[in-house]
């Protein structure tokens, strides 16, 4: 067969586990690269790394129960073509074994001995679960109002391609942070006529070699004003306000809502029946109007148990029935209804930094001691200054990081010194920790492992851009920290994704060994 075969290898846990890491590793490189048009021979470029990078990096981390994964984006100088690995001290080209070829997935997953095919270029665009011919076909059965067809929706498995995308023709790597704030390599995102359609938005322009972002723009095909009204629409459409109702169900007591649509200050067509409607909902969801100037909006949601449930009873809003908040809610339909506070007595936190160290009721809630939340932040600290000696870099060279089993944030706050922007992840299969991640004044999200649907090019942080995904930048990492039965079938598997892998060693929690990998995404391209 000349194939490495998952059904036989790996017993049905271990498997499970290996499948996520490759996923992730397959994921990068579907969402990483972008654009080009040749299918000759594999290169990569290298070049000796040291602490004094020029590079700027973000940084990932999942663990699933004691299962780890660490991500790290890089942002690096503008050198084509080079990896900075420390094996090679001057620069170096290395052909690889893996095969141009198209492939789909198979059951059970094979991976050649060759390593992973790479995708013909014509497949440069494609996004797992995001192709647009096959989400076409699906439009008879999507609500396009909401735009359902933005959603993920993903093809049968034997549809499903897998293999490596390769990146662009004439790659750069991405431009340092904070440069890359306002500018891109024009190759990287190699379609001119971005500038043409978002011109007149001020949102990009053509600069030499550079895409430039003067700030102050839009990036939406019809204007910002357009999608705003749209917005307006949806929150008060036929299906009584449920979008809305939804944002109650989000927003913390005490917290604001900020409405700039329309129906909030014109006078024409339908906008002043659309604003009484949004009025009366947010009234019988007991919020409070304090401000309304020019063209926006602004309530309050106030901690107000005795005004939901006389609402309940004048029947101008329904009460949720009471649900298990420890379950992530995971692909959980939008209930029309409202659910009562959480807390009878709220906690009052201080602010930031001092919020991050408070122990919260939320944690108590959840069957955390004060110990263990002690604990917790003691040994992440001490763990995160471990990765960044053993990936060799700078402080300041992390810029994003994903944390992909975040518990209650302890990782996140261990960072907090640091120039980075975090994003904690619980696991849709573990218990809800989101409210003490909240409580600690961290942003997070469940999800399932699968890819995020993150911004074109990676140009800043995840929350800037659009039209492709790339939630890997070439020389970014993944560490993974598990039993070595485990990580060693990794440390196999990995160099076939075009990663390379360090095995090092580290105490967990219950001070045992245990292997960790710093696997590194190398750059390469087809030439």
């Amino acid at each position: 067969m000349g194939g490495y075969s998952w059904g036989s290898a790996f017993d049905s846990k271990s498997g499970q586990m290996i499948m996520v890491a490759l996923l992730l590793m397959v994921g990068s490189f579907y969402t990483g690269t972008l654009f080009g048009n040749n299918n000759a021979s594999i290169y990569v470029s290298q070049l000796s790394s040291s602490s004094n990078s020029s590079s700027s990096h973000g940084l990932f981390s999942l663990s699933l129960v004691k299962f780890y994964f660490i991500v790290v984006f890089m942002q690096s100088s503008a050198l084509h073509g080079v990896f900075g690995d420390g094996f090679c001290s001057v620069e170096c080209i290395y052909t690889f074994t893996n095969k141009v070829a198209l492939a789909y997935r198979q059951t059970p997953i094979v991976i050649p001995e060759s390593g992973m095919n790479v995708c013909p270029l014509k497949f440069n665009e494609y996004i797992p679960c995001h192709d647009v011919a096959y989400v076409k076909t699906l439009f008879p059965s999507l609500d396009l109002s909401r735009r359902e067809e933005l959603e993920r929706h993903c093809p049968p498995l034997e549809k499903r391609l897998f293999c490596l995308v390769p990146p662009p023709e004439d790659y750069k790597l991405p431009i340092k942070w904070p440069t890359s704030r306002d500018y891109v390599w024009r190759s990287n995102v190699n379609h001119t006529h971005l500038a043409e359609v978002k011109g007149g938005q001020n949102w990009v322009h053509e600069k030499d070699q550079l895409w430039w972002f003067p700030g102050g723009g839009t990036h939406f095909k019809h204007g910002a004003a357009d999608y705003i009204e749209r917005l307006g629409n949806m929150i008060t459409d036929d299906t009584g306000g449920i979008l809305i109702k939804e944002v109650n169900r989000l927003l913390r007591d005490n917290g604001y809502f900020v409405y700039s649509s329309p129906p909030a200050y014109r006078k024409d067509k339908d906008y002043p029946l659309i604003w009484d409607k949004l009025v009366n909902l947010t009234s019988a969801m007991c919020w409070k109007l304090i401000a309304r100037k020019v063209q926006t909006a602004i309530w309050v949601k106030q901690e107000n148990e005795s005004c939901l449930l006389h609402n309940a009873e004048m029947k101008q809003i329904n009460i949720c029935d009471t649900v298990d908040d420890m379950k992530p809610s995971w692909k959980t339909p939008l209930r029309n209804c409202i659910p009562r506070s959480a807390q009878t007595n709220p906690q009052k936190l201080p602010p930031r930094p001092e919020r991050l160290s408070v122990y919260s009721k939320s944690l108590s809630k959840i069957g955390i001691t004060e110990e263990e939340f002690s604990s917790d932040a003691i040994f992440w600290k001490n763990q995160a200054g471990h990765y960044w000696k053993l990936m060799n870099i700078n402080e300041t060279d992390i810029r994003n990081v994903m944390d992909m089993n975040a518990f209650i944030g302890g990782f996140a706050v261990a960072l907090n010194s640091l120039p980075v922007w975090v994003m904690n992840i619980v696991p849709m299969s573990m218990n809800n920790t989101l409210s003490a991640i909240y409580d600690r004044g961290l942003i997070g999200a469940f999800h399932d492992c699968m890819l995020f649907a993150l911004p074109v090019g990676h140009f800043v942080t995840w929350m800037h851009d659009k039209e492709s995904y790339q939630d890997y930048n070439v020389q970014g990492f993944i560490i993974i920290r598990d039993e070595e039965s485990f990580t060693s079938r990794v440390q196999h598997l990995a160099p076939k994704f075009m990663w390379e892998v360090e095995s090092h060693v580290l105490e967990n929690k219950e001070k045992k060994t245990e292997t960790v990998l710093i696997c590194r995404k190398k750059f390469w391209a087809l030439v």
